[in-house]
């Protein structure tokens, strides 16, 4: 097991490779040429553990939607592997974790069949005021244009944390201060956004993507997710309180969780919370720095947090 000592000369190293590092740029006279015309198929795609991210992903897909495209979207998980040429716009979606895109959405988005000059869009949620998120978005621009697509716009949105760990150590009402979040002005700048995207597409215009130089880069990732597994323990599950829903091993997208001996692979463990955060009952343990995490469910309705949802999406 990894020490603390360990992890501060790992760290020390990380940050001083990245210091050295410059930050890309997605400069429009650098990249391929969009693909000219009106989309017809649309892929909207993103990774979600408590809905935030969900919510306007579905909402992006059903304002393309009215605007006359067949439209494939879901989590990444569901969506699986995508065929070449299955989509001529595509919108990907990401919780910013550790200040960045989960690294296991990043693999599955290096899957992708190569785009050729395909437009693409991001859009990022993040907690309260957030960390990072715009070079996050960025990061899943590059990673699309990588592909071969060519970035048409990208957008960062705020809601209340679902981070277990920030209210189990006492930090509530840093939290219930965004309890308000999403609201319908949140839901209106999606909306707009996706349609603003499907325009540049067909005009075949293409967004200069600039990262921005944020120290949070420094700490984005691997430092951050080890120092998070540092602190934590006693990671498994009560199988007294566990009702056998199987709600986290469906959330933990690396499959560290064995509901059936009730165990957690802690190694294999990326510190998404997942799991944690979507048991009805309390039954997935863990410690953070000694305290018991409590996770989003529960949390949610000691709280009596009631998240709105876009009205036209309202009861589907």
């Amino acid at each position: 097991m990894q020490t603390r000592r360990d992890f501060v000369k790992e760290t020390a190293a990380a940050l001083a490779a990245t210091a050295a590092c410059a930050i890309p740029a997605l400069a429009a006279d650098a990249r391929k040429k969009m693909r000219a015309g009106r989309p017809l198929r649309g892929l909207v795609v993103w990774y979600s553990q408590t809905g935030n991210t969900e919510r306007h992903g579905r909402l992006v897909a059903n304002v393309w939607e009215k605007k006359g495209l067949t439209v494939t979207a879901g989590d990444y998980r569901d969506v699986g592997q995508v065929k070449p040429g299955a989509f001529d716009i595509l919108m990907a979606g990401s919780p910013v974790y550790y200040y960045e895109v989960p690294e296991n959405f990043r693999t599955w988005l290096r899957s992708i069949p190569v785009m050729d000059g395909t437009p693409v869009a991001a859009f990022v949620t993040c907690g309260g005021e957030g960390g990072n998120q715009y070079n996050t978005a960025c990061t899943l621009l590059e990673i699309m244009s990588e592909r071969g697509g060519v970035p048409a716009g990208m957008i960062t949105l705020n809601n209340m944390s679902t981070y277990a760990v920030t209210w189990s150590m006492g930090n509530r009402e840093r939290i219930l201060k965004y309890r308000h979040l999403p609201d319908e002005a949140t839901f209106e700048r999606v909306r707009v956004f996706a349609a603003g995207v499907l325009d540049r597409a067909e005009r075949g215009e293409a967004s200069d993507v600039v990262r921005k130089r944020n120290m949070q880069d420094l700490f984005s990732g691997g430092p951050s997710i080890k120092l998070c597994k540092l602190l934590t323990g006693n990671h498994h599950i009560n199988q007294k309180e566990c009702i056998g829903c199987g709600a986290c091993e469906k959330a933990c997208p690396v499959k560290a969780v064995n509901l059936a001996a009730g165990t957690v692979n802690t190694d294999r463990c990326i510190a998404r919370l997942g799991c944690v955060n979507n048991c009805p009952t309390g039954a997935m343990t863990m410690d953070f720095m000694g305290k018991r995490v409590r996770g989003w469910k529960l949390f949610s309705r000691d709280e009596k947090i009631m998240i709105r949802e876009p009205k036209e999406l309202a009861g589907r």
